[in-house]
């Protein structure tokens, strides 16, 4: 979503990968899909389990990019 490019940071983590594991360990799951989201601050805002439409996650996203 280009128009969030320099406000918003995406980070696609797999969980076979051995390169996610640090993120993991800092933002925890039990589901696939699982969208956290985290602020500037990398405190946690929200997590969602299971899929989001486009509309929900721009949702989302627009408050972080506040």
């Amino acid at each position: 979503m280009p128009e969030y490019e320099g406000r918003i940071v995406y980070v696609d983590v797999v969980t076979s990968e051995p390169s996610a594991r640090p993120v993991l360990e800092r933002y925890p799951t039990r589901y696939i899909p699982t969208s956290v989201f985290v602020g500037a601050d990398g405190a946690v805002v929200e997590t969602v389990m299971g899929p989001l439409t486009e509309a929900g996650l721009r949702t989302r996203l627009d408050v972080l990019a506040e």
